[in-house]
């Protein structure tokens, strides 16, 4: 008599854990990500956004094409993310690459000796010389480059104090 009840109580537990998690992962697919896409797809620029597990990490992959206000479209995110580091996809190409590691240099000097004046004009200088459209706008939490080339962009969020909130871009 015993066993039937811890039988029958082991079952009823499963069951109960059963639909629980399967609930939950019901919200997550059908509320949470369709949320999140479709706020994110009201900035411009933006293509498309969705919450992944790298490595059991959460991190937020964001789709751009031709993004027009990285700052903007990057604060909005922030608010979507809700604590999960956002990582933008652009379409870059080898000659934008280079020229965003060529003007790492002034970039970070700028973050570490804050003559963030010197820097801006150091960067444009130097895409202006490759023929390349640069935005480049900053706050108190990051950089943000977006390097334009016909239908080529380069996007990044440099962070100056770490706070992990963006990982490195990718390319598509």
């Amino acid at each position: 008599m015993i066993n039937r009840r811890i039988l029958l109580i082991s079952l009823v537990g499963f069951l109960i854990f059963g639909v629980l998690l399967g609930g939950k992962i019901i919200y997550q697919k059908q509320w949470v990500d369709v949320s999140i896409l479709s706020k994110s797809q009201e900035i411009p620029g933006v293509v498309s956004s969705k919450v992944v597990s790298k490595n059991s990490l959460k991190e937020m992959v964001v789709v751009t094409d031709q993004l027009t206000n990285l700052r903007q479209a990057s604060q909005a995110l922030k608010k979507l993310a809700d604590n999960v580091p956002i990582r933008f996809i652009d379409q870059r190409n080898d000659s934008l690459d280079k020229l965003f590691g060529q003007i790492q240099f002034a970039l970070q000097e700028g973050i570490v000796l804050g003559n963030f004046t010197e820097m801006a004009q150091s960067v444009r200088a130097q895409a202006e010389k490759e023929g390349v459209q640069i935005e480049l706008e900053m706050d108190n939490e990051a950089i943000y480059v977006i390097l334009n080339q016909e239908q080529a962009q380069l996007i990044e969020v440099i962070e100056r104090n770490g706070q992990g909130k963006f990982l490195p871009t990718e390319k598509e």
